[in-house]
This record gives C-alpha cells, structure tokens and sequence, in this order.
C-alpha cells in the first residue's frame, strides 16, 4: 500500500512538474510573438524583407494567423541576429516551433498589458490589445477600496 502512495505522488509531481514546463514554454512563446511584432515594426524595410524571407525559409508552411506570423519572425530575427527593441529585454526566447507552441489570447494580452503599463508601449497583435493604461489604474484604486473596510463612526 505505501508502494502506492509514493507511486500516485511521483506521478502528480511529475504531472505538476509537466503542467509548470509547459506554460513556462508557451509564456515564452507569447513573449517572442509579442516582442516580434514591436521589433519589425521598428526595423527598416530591408531588414523586414530580410526577415520575412527567413521565416518563410525556416517554416516552409504559410502561417495561419498573426501569433504564428510573428513567432516565426521572432525565430527568424534570432537566426538573423537582429535583437528584440522592446527595452530592457535585447534577446528571444529559445523557441524553434512556434506552430507547435502555440500561446493563449490569454498570455499574449497579459505580455501586452505589462509592457502597456511599464513601457508605455501600444502594440495590437490580431485584434488582441492590451488593457489600456487608464482601465488598470482604475481596477488598481478600485481594487485598493475593496481592501480597505469603509469606516463607521
């Protein structure tokens, strides 16, 4: 019976230890989508070309949509040595199938609400936005009320 026990909590270890690797993986893929698209709208058309060239080579397939799009420019950009320009983040994320790891609305508009609320940064990644700025200074007071109980005299 213990033989079993220790077996059923390596196995939820391993399964917690999976779920965490995972999502990990696909927040970096949501941070690459999301530092490509602000860094080729940055670049000069040859750079943009270049760029598009090499992720056509390096897919070899049409992307199905702009998160594809812009996590194969991100793997492109890498291959090209072209540094990410969003500030005080230089690098990518190591992520050779963006098709494959594929990032939720979910983590994409939580990386465009960061930078949004950090760095001042306007980026709209098909049809995902990031909360603007006004809408989390108000949640945020908002938020402040509801923790502070209203004083009776």
């Amino acid at each position: 019976m213990a033989y079993l026990l220790w077996f059923i909590a390596a196995v939820i270890l391993v399964l917690v230890v999976k779920k965490y690797r995972d999502a990990k993986s696909k927040h970096q893929a949501a941070g690459n989508v999301v530092f490509a698209k602000y860094t080729f709208d940055k670049l000069s058309a040859e750079d943009q070309f270049r760029v598009k060239e090499k992720a056509v080579e390096i897919a070899s397939a049409p992307f199905r949509d702009e998160v594809e799009q812009y996590g194969w420019y991100a793997v492109a950009m890498h291959a090209l040595n072209i540094p990410s320009a969003v500030p005080d983040n230089p690098s990518w994320y190591h992520a050779k199938r963006p098709d494959v790891l594929r990032p939720s609305e979910l983590m994409v508009r939580a990386i465009l609400t960061f930078l949004n609320k950090n760095y001042s940064l306007e980026i709209d990644i098909a049809g995902i936005s990031a909360i603007k700025k006004e809408q989390l200074d108000k949640a945020e007071e908002d938020l402040g009320k509801l923790a502070k109980p209203d004083k009776e005299d």
